[in-house]
């Protein structure tokens, strides 16, 4: 089990499958339907898992990597005051056309082929699959990475095509909450090419083991703000609260967010209730005299691989490009597939340069209850235990 790596697309306008009986709390609308599909889907994902041993062959490892920057763009912007904010679609609109921001653009496909041909590729890019996604009208869409694994997957002849999902926790996909499904597909036509254009220009592997390590790093907390900031920040969030009870489409600020039009009022009411209990409960410890229990580091843990000469890192949060820019550039590995998404679900971890801000996704962990903010330098900790592991790999 302990080799089994989950690796998620982070794409938002998927069903949240559930599986199991349930668990006596009250129904939310179509769960019987969600859960029947949540079994079915595990259940042929043990039936397919199980056949996997008595289908093992030699593979020769092949990679290769092509640039796509046509439709991703890094969110985090900063106002003439040094604030950061969440660059939504509006936003991104009053930059320039060809704007993108720092991004990772690498488009990676690492090809494993036997004695008959291709048969299977990992697929690598870094972005969040958001163009067509709806959050107060969801659908149910493989958005643009699963329209380019299925044309990478008929290039090679149909085999399968993992899809591996990188650091984007700052990285959008263009047209958030304004775009559609045919858009989407675009996009995912664009990467599909430069997947295509990875396979034709690959390398082959100088090395064919496998290598893997798993190792828990601490990641460092600060201190919850001081009883007063706490307070002043409660109240704001009652008044904007209020009036988007009351319907007013302005507001659109409070505690370092920024929302867009796009959400209604209610919406953006029921999201600041949830951050609202992280104040509420960071301000209890604050009255108790309890911060010396406040734990001083987030324990999490890092998956690290070396498949022939491809690096792979596996991160169980949303991470920064910065993060996994760094373990790119730091490590002797031809190509690393720094990845975010993995293994677990811990929200935005920042990277050294960003634990400051109260941005969407700096401060994001004031949507976790009990989750004092992060110190720096937050995720790049992880970063830096990734890159001994991978120069130990690559001796």
């Amino acid at each position: 089990p302990e080799a089994v790596i989950i690796n998620s697309s982070h794409n938002h306008s998927v069903p949240l499958l559930k599986v199991g009986e349930p668990d006596g709390s009250p129904k939310s609308p179509g769960e019987d339907q969600v859960r029947a599909i949540g079994t079915e889907y595990l259940d042929k994902l043990r039936s397919a898992a199980a056949g996997l041993a008595a289908r093992l062959e030699p593979v020769k490892i092949e990679w290769g990597v092509a640039q796509e920057g046509r439709f991703t763009y890094n969110r985090r912007g900063r106002r003439p005051n040094g604030q950061m904010y969440f660059m939504r679609e509006e936003d991104r609109q009053l930059r320039p056309a060809d704007y993108t921001g720092l991004i990772d653009q690498d488009a990676a496909v690492v090809l494993l082929t036997g004695k008959k041909g291709p048969v299977g590729a990992i697929a690598f890019y870094t972005g969040h699959p958001v163009t067509a996604y709806k959050p107060e009208n969801p659908i149910s869409f493989g958005e643009w990475p699963q329209v380019a694994g299925e044309i990478l997957s008929a290039h090679l002849g149909g085999v399968p095509v993992a899809f591996l999902q990188g650091c984007a926790g700052d990285i959008n996909s263009k047209f958030l909450l304004t775009g559609t499904v045919e858009q989407s597909r675009e996009f995912g036509g664009y990467l599909g090419e430069s997947f295509i254009k990875a396979v034709v220009f690959r390398k082959p592997s100088q090395r064919t083991d496998l290598r893997l390590q798993r190792q828990t790093v601490d990641i460092p907390l600060a201190p919850y703000p001081d009883q007063a900031s706490l307070e002043r920040s409660i109240a704001e969030l009652d008044e904007f609260i209020r009036r988007c009870r009351a319907g007013d489409d302005d507001a659109l600020y409070v505690v370092g967010l920024n929302y867009t039009r796009e959400l209604s009022p209610p919406y953006r009411a029921i999201q600041m209730e949830g951050v609202r209990k992280w104040y509420t409960n960071a301000l209890e410890i604050q009255k108790a005299g309890k911060t010396g229990e406040v734990p001083k580091a987030l324990p999490l843990e890092t998956v690290v691989a070396r498949i022939g000469d491809i690096g792979f890192v596996g991160m169980p949060f949303e991470s920064f490009v910065r993060t996994g820019l760094k373990i790119k550039h730091n490590t002797p590995l031809p190509f690393v597939l720094t990845c975010g998404y993995t293994d677990g679900g811990n929200g935005y971890i920042p990277d050294a340069t960003a634990c400051n801000d109260l941005d969407y996704m700096g401060g994001n962990y004031r949507y976790r209850i009990g989750r004092p903010p992060y110190r720096a330098p937050g995720a790049d900790a992880m970063a830096d235990a990734a890159i001994v592991i991978l120069k130990d790999f690559a001796r």
